[in-house]
């Protein structure tokens, strides 16, 4: 192989690799989307979850204020019953004010209950809007779920296609080059092989050297940038 077609070669293998890398990245990135998908749909569930404690929380408390008010109830009847056999104005008073601060504390906790009834409503309407979202996400994810296996399939076949074309290249580029260029490749990826444009690389834009200039005009033997390493041709 003569020198000007085994730069050829390297660039159509380089052609390739990069064709490759692109496609090994998707490949990569495809299973992330549906994990990504998974992830909304599970921190919608938890919202659910959080929302729903939520409200079990304030139906506790409110039972726990209906006891309370059913015992103040209770008290106020009690002392109702009293008040018919009292035999003193004392007693009387006496029951009287624990009549008056009992109905007091029953004020008190219906008001208490009141705002626990809005909260709840408030918690229930808050509810129906994070199922909403989880239904939306769910939804999001099982219209994206076929779509992005079918994409899988599609990058692994291209894959395969590119990898065995790219072992077709390599095998018309002799072993010591091969080796150097993929030495290169593993450091540099896509930007292996470059072009040189206005008399600068285009992997670390370094300006040539004027000899360097020269040699790319004769287009004769394989060309590393002096700075970078990379292979490099004219533009």
């Amino acid at each position: 192989m003569n020198q000007n077609a085994k730069l050829d070669s390297i660039r159509k293998l380089h052609k390739f690799d990069c064709k490759l890398i692109g496609l090994r990245k998707k490949h990569q990135e495809l299973p992330n989307s549906l994990r990504k998908l998974d992830q909304a749909v599970e921190e919608k569930q938890k919202a659910v979850q959080e929302a729903e404690g939520s409200l079990t929380a304030l139906r506790s408390r409110n039972g726990a204020k209906n006891l309370e008010l059913k015992e103040h109830e209770s008290t106020v009847q009690k002392y109702d019953s009293q008040l018919k056999s009292v035999k003193t104005n004392k007693e009387y008073a006496a029951i009287l004010s624990e009549i008056t601060s009992k109905k007091a504390d029953i004020a008190k906790v219906e008001d208490e209950m009141l705002i626990l009834m809005d909260s709840m409503e408030q918690q229930e309407q808050a509810i129906a809007e994070r199922k909403k979202e989880l239904g939306y996400a769910e939804k999001d994810r099982e219209d994206h779920k076929y779509e992005i296996a079918a994409q899988q399939q599609d990058v692994e076949k291209r894959l395969k296609e590119v990898a065995e074309q790219r072992r077709q290249a390599a095998q018309e580029i002799d072993e010591a080059t091969l080796h150097q260029y993929e030495r290169i490749l593993q450091k540099r990826g896509v930007t292996a092989v470059v072009p040189v444009v206005d008399n600068t690389c285009q992997g670390c834009f370094m300006k040539m050297a004027p000899e360097v200039q020269a040699t790319l005009l004769k287009n004769e033997g394989m060309i590393y940038c002096r700075f970078c390493s990379r292979i490099i041709y004219l533009s």
